[in-house]
């Protein structure tokens, strides 16, 4: 079993706050790069999501679940 991280989380937050993904990263101290490859289920640091979750304000595993 595969657990997929929730992309909707992200692109939620960039809704309702209005903001764009590099704005983003640069509230996060995360490259664009590192958000793609988050968003896209690539090879990552983990301390990539710590840092999302940390400005979204949610838990790390609120971030993954089964699509």
């Amino acid at each position: 079993m595969k657990i997929e991280f929730k992309k909707e989380v992200v692109e939620k937050y960039l809704r309702t706050n209005k903001i764009t993904k590099t704005k983003f990263c640069k509230l996060c101290g995360i490259s664009t790069h590192t958000l793609e490859k988050v968003m896209n289920n690539k090879n990552y640091r983990i301390t990539a999501l710590f840092k999302i979750a940390k400005v979204i304000k949610i838990e790390v595993h609120q971030m993954f679940g089964n699509n």
